[in-house]
């Protein structure tokens, strides 16, 4: 149901494919901003919403917690339980640097990993920008909700399928922030089959069929979708 089929005849010898190494790692918030449509803009959503909603010792992760963007401002919103995962260690070299200057402790919550963390429950999950990169989806999925407490918050952002009409202004948006025709054709075809997006349909197929039974689309931007996901 989930086969992707947007890129069936890439050629692998192309360019290298797309890694979140120490170069990646050192300049993420540029690149970020170039490349994520309301990458900030999604960033306050998510704190508002936490803010609202999660009592300050309430326990929260981030999936895909990159350079620490995230975590450092819910820190100094006053959330004290806070976690993060990413599979690059070099992305967390970089967290563990800025957030040790909110709490010399933070490093120590931080896991490397490419599997959701055991034996933990959480009052709210953060995966923004991340699910797309791994494989298992499903699997990942199941326990991100199995650690979900009853009436636990799941905020997930994903590229998704863009039809041509949307790619061309996503270009446009690339331009916009100063990037070439050549870099962002090269950095389209470094993350084929790397980034694997769904539809929207099949995004909400797959959270439903997880076990959530209130999903809000919350943000829309080029392609890039936030969801907001409730466990009853």
């Amino acid at each position: 149901m989930y086969e992707n089929k947007e890129y069936p005849g890439k050629n692998y010898n192309d360019v290298a494919d797309w890694v979140f190494g120490a170069e990646i790692a050192n300049r993420f918030t540029d690149e970020a901003e170039k490349h994520i449509p309301d990458y900030w803009k999604v960033i306050e959503l998510t704190i508002n919403i936490l803010k609202d909603n999660i009592p300050k010792d309430g326990y929260i992760i981030d999936v895909g917690c990159a350079s620490g963007n995230t975590l450092l401002y819910l820190s100094k919103q006053g959330f004290k339980n806070l976690f993060g995962i990413d599979y690059s260690q070099e992305m967390l070299k970089v967290a563990s640097k800025n957030l040790s200057k909110v709490d010399k402790d933070f490093p120590s919550r931080l896991f490397h990993s490419k599997t959701f963390v055991q034996n933990m429950s959480f009052n709210a999950i953060i995966c923004n920008w991340t699910l797309h990169f791994i494989q298992e989806r499903q699997e990942y999925l199941k326990a991100i909700f199995d650690s979900l407490i009853s009436q636990g918050l799941f905020i997930l952002t994903e590229k998704t399928l863009q039809s041509k009409i949307t790619e061309n202004q996503y270009i446009l948006f690339k331009q916009n922030k100063g990037l070439s025709n050549e870099e962002i054709e090269r950095k389209k075809q470094q993350l084929e089959g790397v980034l694997n997006p769904f539809s929207v349909i099949q995004n909400l197929e797959l959270l439903t069929t997880t076990g959530f039974s209130k999903i809000e689309i919350i943000n829309a931007r080029l392609g890039f979708i936030t969801f907001l996901c409730i466990k009853s």
